[in-house]
């Protein structure tokens, strides 16, 4: 009996001793579940790479991401979304978690190119032909705008399709493709070309008459819009033999021959049947 007593008591002290450890298993795994909560897979570290274009504030607050909310309940998705509907210039965002705190933003922005007028607003393109920003002009007067700088600014009636954010579209594919063309240009000749005046703007209306503006100072009438490349690059040749208070009209519409005649206000002729 006392052997009977003896062992019915061990076995008690072995489950007490089971329970408490399990007790207290639970009770550490609470703890350390309340202290990760606290502590860890929050957003606390948010890295954002450097931009020319966008700072640090205005790429989170585009976002919507709150610093300090749960790292993995973040809509990644929406937030993207965000970053490029509020930022127009973005061209690509990726936004990585990394544990126990960490979120990374990685943003790629676009070069504004050309610009058009279109209404009471001017619209900003990129190199790729998307709307990267859209300027009210109508309060400011339609004539006393000047467009930013470096932006080639250019006139078409084939326009379908113009949205801030999304990629302009075009009636006539020829004129895209032009665009395109004269994007490669400009990217490929940036700085080759350094004491030549740079292109303002082109009036492709009529494709088989393209005309461009460069500075105010020259006025160029290439003819049909094909091979745009080669016909800029002999408008500078030609351009390089006149004296350097020149200014006027250059005419390579035939393609063989340039003829320039001297006029001290080229804006007098653009758009005009010379």
């Amino acid at each position: 009996m006392a052997a009977a007593r003896k062992n019915r008591k061990s076995s008690k002290n072995k489950r007490t001793k089971r329970f408490l450890a399990i007790f207290f298993l639970i009770a550490a795994a609470a703890v350390i579940l309340i202290f990760t909560n606290g502590y860890f897979f929050k957003a606390n570290n948010i890295i954002i790479n450097e931009n020319n274009r966008y700072s640090y504030e205005q790429i989170l607050q585009a976002s919507g991401i709150v610093p300090g909310g749960e790292l993995y309940g973040i809509n990644i998705k929406q937030a993207r979304t965000n970053i490029k509907e509020i930022l127009t210039y973005t061209d690509s965002v990726k936004i990585t978690q990394r544990p126990p705190s960490t979120l990374k933003i990685d943003i790629t922005t676009e070069d504004g190119l050309f610009g058009i007028m279109l209404g009471g607003d001017y619209y900003i393109i990129s190199e790729n032909m998307r709307v990267v920003e859209k300027i009210k002009v109508v309060g400011s007067g339609i004539y006393n705008f000047a467009p930013p700088e470096n932006i080639i600014t250019f006139a078409t009636h084939d326009i379908q399709k113009c949205y801030l954010g999304e990629k302009m579209e075009f009636s006539d594919n020829d004129i895209y493709d032009f665009l395109k063309e004269m994007a490669k240009f400009q990217r490929e000749n940036k700085n080759m070309h350094p004491d030549m005046p740079k292109i303002s703007s082109i009036d492709i209306t009529d494709k088989f008459r393209v005309t461009m503006n460069y500075e105010d100072r020259f006025l160029v009438k290439f003819g049909i819009f094909e091979n745009i490349s080669p016909k800029i690059l002999n408008s500078y040749e030609v351009i390089n033999r006149l004296p350097d208070y020149a200014g006027g009209l250059i005419d390579m519409i035939d393609g063989k021959a340039a003829s320039f005649t001297f006029h001290e206000d080229i804006l007098m002729l653009y758009g005009a049947d010379t």
